[in-house]
């Protein structure tokens, strides 16, 4: 994941109008209402920021989490204006209720997680589904944004998005949500494979009451 920091300084010229209609749905799709509690999972330089942010109102919380310090870098300099916007560096493995604590200074109920572009990258992204899932509150919402590409159905830009991404793009990464929640739905959104690697999936579901 080293190669996140050099790649986070274009990561925003190259991506961030690509991706922002997708990243806005994805948004949507989380049900949010002021006040809520939100994790951003590898939320990157912070590109679903702006779309949270005002969903939540002044008093939500949005916790972005992330292992690449460049990426948190960037991050951080987009929210110096959300006061309710707070960042972790770490492995997302190891993200405890009292991580959220800390950073939203005492405990708080998480409503929702989005993690978007993310299951693809992150290699142990099974555990990592897994460990966030359980942080839910019992009907919260989890929501995942991807792109998928099966061996059937790869172009050349599915090579170009795996090599510069560090990804794999034949992960089914709403399978793991797809058996632990209820009330589970996934779509497909606008998107060609030949700009974006593959089919881009949005997938939600709640955390079982």
């Amino acid at each position: 994941m080293a190669g996140y920091n050099t790649f986070s300084v274009f990561y925003d010229a190259l991506l961030e109008r690509l991706y922002k209609s997708s990243r806005r749905q994805a948004a949507d799709a989380l049900g949010l209402e002021p006040g809520a509690a939100v994790i951003d999972l590898a939320c990157g330089t912070g590109q679903n920021f702006p779309f949270l942010v005002e969903r939540l109102g002044e008093e939500g919380r949005l916790v972005g989490v992330d292992l690449s310090p460049g990426m948190l870098g960037r991050a951080r300099r987009r929210a110096r204006n959300w006061p309710q916007v707070r960042l972790l560096e770490m492995d997302a493995r190891e993200l405890a209720p009292r991580h959220i604590a800390e950073a939203c200074g005492g405990p708080v109920a998480v409503d929702a997680v989005l993690v978007t572009l993310g299951f693809t990258v992150i290699p142990d992204w099974q555990a990592v589904f897994e460990k966030t899932f359980e942080l839910l509150r019992p009907g919260g919402r989890y929501v995942i944004f991807d792109a998928y590409a099966d061996a059937e159905h790869r172009v050349p830009q599915s090579r170009v998005v795996e090599f510069f991404a560090q990804a794999d793009l034949g992960r089914r990464v709403w399978e793991p949500l797809e058996r632990a929640s209820k009330d589970f739905e996934r779509r497909i959104l606008p998107g060609s494979p030949h700009v974006h690697g593959g089919q881009l999936v949005l997938a939600s579901g709640l955390r079982p009451e």
